[in-house]
C-alpha cells in the first residue's frame, strides 16, 4: 500500500497511537459516511483483538453504519502525527480501502451512529480529521 506520512515526529512528544481501517464507499453517485456525536467520518475505526484489516473494517462498517462488505481494495496508509480537539498528542496509522458494500442496509450497532449519504462536495465540507482528508485527495488523484 502506498504511505503518506502528515506531520512530522517530534521526539520530545510522547504521542497517544491508534492503529485503525476506513472505507470509502461511493455508490450510485453518493459517498457513504457516517455521524457520532456531531461528527462526520469516514466509515470504520480502531483495530480490536489482534484484527485483521478485513475483520476490523466488517465489524466497524456493521457497528457504525448497518453495512456488510463486498469487497476493499488497498488504497493507502496513513501515518499521521496530530495534536486532537481533546488535547491529545496523537499518531494514527489509518489503513484506508475503497469498499464496495451489499445493498442492504441495517440499523447500525452502535446507538450513537448514523449513515448518511452525501455528494462530493458535501464529503470535503463534512470531513475535518487530517488523515481522512488526505485519503480523499488520494482517492480523487
Amino acid at each position: 500500500m502506498n504511505k503518506i506520512v502528515i506531520g512530522t515526529k517530534d521526539h520530545n512528544i510522547q504521542y497517544a497511537f491508534r492503529e485503525t481501517c476506513f472505507g470509502i464507499v461511493e455508490k450510485n453517485n453518493e459517498f457513504y459516511i457516517t455521524l457520532k456525536d456531531n461528527d462526520y467520518s469516514l466509515i470504520g475505526g480502531g483495530m480490536e483483538n489482534n484484527e485483521s484489516h478485513l475483520e476490523c473494517l466488517k465489524r466497524e462498517f456493521m457497528e457504525e453504519a448497518g453495512l456488510r462488505i463486498k469487497s476493499i481494495k488497498e488504497l493507502c496508509t496513513i501515518d499521521c502525527y496530530w495534536h486532537t480537539r481533546s488535547d491529545v498528542d496523537m499518531n494514527s496509522l489509518s489503513n484506508i480501502y475503497i469498499v464496495e458494500v451489499f445493498d442492504e442496509e441495517y440499523k447500525p450497532l452502535e446507538k450513537n451512529s448514523a449513515l448518511v449519504k452525501c455528494t462530493k462536495e458535501e464529503l470535503f465540507h463534512h470531513i475535518v480529521l487530517p488523515y481522512q482528508k488526505e485519503a480523499l485527495k488520494e482517492y480523487f488523484k
